[in-house]
């Protein structure tokens, strides 16, 4: 037991004892073997040293680097955020001036409703207005045809009496042809009486005349004579429809009086 013990402390100090291993491996004739390892031992821990210094200063400048990495990563995470800020910010400004074009396009189609509406409105108000015209401009029409040939009727009577005044009988009608119509028209032998029956005579109704014994001397020749009388009867006759009546000899006769004297022309047919 005793050498057993013996045993395991010689070991173990062997183990833990560097200078005790020493002197054993001098002892035992190993000296120089050991000297060569010592001194391999103490290159190689000198050597390590050095790689754990350029370990050290290695971490130490990837320290740095990460660092300065770190910051630059830092600065522009910063300005990226002022950015950003300035972003949102634009985008707040643009949101709010979308905001206030929704707000005027909102009033603008309220307005347009409105117009909408109030054009419908007018158009409702123009067809009742329209329908009315309408209503009246039938009565207007209906009344002039029945003035028309009221005062047709009253002319041929006052003309047929002032030619019998002047021993003059001839039968007044209407002339209808298929290109011109003419209101005052009758014939005897060698003569007939041409004219215009107007509400309001003018210098232009006083030209037409003329226009219409042209027309018929042209195209109807069979309905004139050698002596014509040209006429206008009028409610109200201007005084250059007097003046021009008097140069183109058109006898010009109202209800009450004669304007312009009775004469007869000669027709070149």
């Amino acid at each position: 037991m005793q050498s057993n013990e013996l045993k395991r402390k010689l070991l173990d100090m062997l183990g833990e004892d560097k200078e005790f291993r020493h002197a054993v491996a001098g002892v035992i004739g190993y000296k120089e073997i050991l000297d060569k390892f010592v001194d391999l031992e103490a290159r190689m821990d000198e050597r390590f040293a050095k790689i754990d210094e350029r370990f050290v200063s290695m971490q130490e400048d990837m320290n740095n680097r990460f660092l300065a990495v770190d910051n630059r990563f830092l600065e522009l995470e910063t300005r990226m955020d002022e950015r950003f800020a300035k972003i949102d910010e634009r985008f707040a400004k643009i949101d709010e001036r979308f905001a206030k074009i929704d707000e005027r396009f909102a009033k603008i189609e309220e307005e347009i409703r409105d117009l909408r509406e109030e054009s419908n409105n007018l158009r409702k108000d123009m067809q009742e207005g329209f329908k009315r015209m309408d209503k009246r401009l039938r009565y207007i029409e209906s009344y002039i045809e029945r003035t028309s040939l009221t005062l047709e009727e009253e002319a041929r009577d006052v003309i047929e009496y002032r030619l019998r005044k002047r021993d003059l009988p001839i039968s007044i009608s209407r002339l209808e042809l298929p290109d011109i119509e003419i209101d005052i028209y009758g014939v005897d032998t060698d003569r007939c009486i041409i004219g215009e029956v107007k509400t309001r005579a003018s210098s232009n109704v006083v030209e037409h005349v003329d226009k219409d014994i042209e027309m018929l001397c042209k195209r109807y020749p069979q309905y004139l004579r050698k002596k014509v009388i040209k006429v206008i009867y009028a409610m109200q006759v201007t005084q250059d429809a007097i003046e021009e009546g008097e140069k183109r000899d058109i006898w010009i006769v109202t209800a009450k009086s004669e304007l312009t004297s009775l004469k007869m022309d000669d027709i070149d047919r």
